[in-house]
């Protein structure tokens, strides 16, 4: 892949955090990239104040004082976040513009996309995974159900019968409710909607039965008693909801529906400015205050770098274009 980092010993494993820290390199590096008197652009593709907003300008602040460089953040929403991702794939590789990446920019829509304006695989140099946010199954309160296991009956008692919202076709809660189907071998009547608050208020209201949406979005609804939350579609079961099972604790390790944030730059990144990045990085991403800062905002700290991190994002986009394909899930740009 073009994305591969080369680092010291030729590869960069996650142990790579402690030895940035060990070596002090972060802050002893004198090249000339960190000489530039050059402000790093770092391009969210996501409305302001969205949560994907909230992780790219905690990042980029982290990253200012790190550095003592100059870090901004330049919202650019469209098109599901292809708009942003596009216009750094075709930046610079200079190390001034970088993208936050998620699972819609690098996973789900290029799965479903078949004209896409650039290649996951080839435009990009995936630096850093930052944090993950795993999804959950949701029902509304009415639903006669009391666990997962009520759930998938009831799905197969009654095909097509229950209705699951989701935010769009593409949208990480509609693969998730596709890789449902696939996995657990039920058929949902998936009702697409504009957005996720129009379907947590049709779920509320008892209008639909159920969806698929992040346990920090659903909890103070779960607490209130206008939904039911069911299973955590993770590894391992949420801070927030201790008491609801994993999808691990399930039977089901592969029912992973989890929306995740990073940092990629264009391709062709030179070594001396991605080696100056990534050992920055490393510093922040094992900084304790940083990674609880992620914590109290609702995020988890997931934290790969160079290699590990452009192998995760490979698996991903093939384990999405499985789905689509399996689904017959297929959109033009």
């Amino acid at each position: 892949m073009s994305s591969k980092i080369q680092l010291l010993d030729g590869k960069l494993h996650r142990r790579t955090l402690l030895g940035c820290i060990a070596l002090g390199l972060s802050m002893q590096i004198r090249n000339s990239f960190a000489q530039t008197d050059g402000v790093t652009k770092l391009v969210v593709p996501f409305t302001a104040g969205a949560s994907n907003d909230v992780i790219g300008r905690m990042f980029a602040e982290a990253m200012a004082r790190n550095t003592g460089r100059g870090w901004i953040v330049e919202n650019k929403p469209g098109a599901g976040s292809f708009l942003g991702a596009e216009f750094v794939a075709k930046s610079k590789p200079d190390g001034l513009t970088l993208l936050l990446c998620a699972c819609s920019s690098m996973g789900t829509l290029p799965a479903i996309h078949k004209k896409m304006r650039y290649v996951v695989d080839r435009d990009f140099t995936f630096l850093a995974r930052i944090a993950s946010s795993p999804f959950s199954l949701v029902t509304k309160s009415q639903l006669p159900v009391t666990n997962f296991a009520d759930f998938v009956r009831l799905a197969k008692s009654t095909p097509g019968g229950l209705r699951i919202g989701s935010s769009g076709v593409g949208a990480l809660d509609y693969m998730g409710a596709s890789m449902m189907q696939s996995q657990l071998g039920i058929d949902l009547n998936i009702i697409t909607y504009k957005g996720m608050s129009q379907v947590l208020n049709d779920l509320r209201a008892g209008h639909i039965d159920a969806s698929i949406v992040s346990p920090a979005t659903v909890e103070p609804f779960a607490r209130e008693g206008t939904v039911k939350v069911l299973a955590i579609l993770d590894k391992k079961r949420s801070s927030l909801m201790p008491n609801v099972p994993s999808s691990v604790d399930l039977g089901l390790p592969k029912l992973i529906v989890m929306n995740w944030w990073g940092i990629a730059a264009p391709t062709n990144l030179s070594l001396e400015v991605s080696t100056y990045l990534l050992k920055n990085m490393a510093v922040i991403l094992s900084d304790p205050n940083f990674l609880e800062s992620l914590k109290a905002k609702g995020f988890e700290p997931a934290v790969l770098l160079g290699e590990q991190f452009a192998q995760f994002v490979s698996a991903d986009l093939k384990m999405w274009r499985a789905i689509a394909n399996q689904a017959n899930i297929e959109l033009d740009i």
